[in-house]
């Protein structure tokens, strides 16, 4: 992922979300970043995706990479 798709990425959720803290993720040599997401404070994942459909069920915890 480039550095200017971050960027946009993370003006999407503060701009939706407010300034909130990146709270986990991990990097490895052989596999770049490829998804920014939004956890709540149970850990699933509530923007871009609801995979779960927990979106304002819990308390947001933070920005998550992958």
């Amino acid at each position: 992922m480039k550095i200017s798709k971050v960027i946009a990425t993370l003006q999407q959720i503060q701009a939706k979300f407010g300034d909130i803290a990146v709270t986990g993720g991990a990097m490895v040599d052989d596999i770049p970043l490829s998804e920014i997401c939004v956890t709540d404070v149970e850990g699933m994942e509530v923007w871009p995706h609801d995979p779960n459909g927990v979106a304002g069920k819990n308390k947001i915890d933070g920005v998550f990479f992958q």
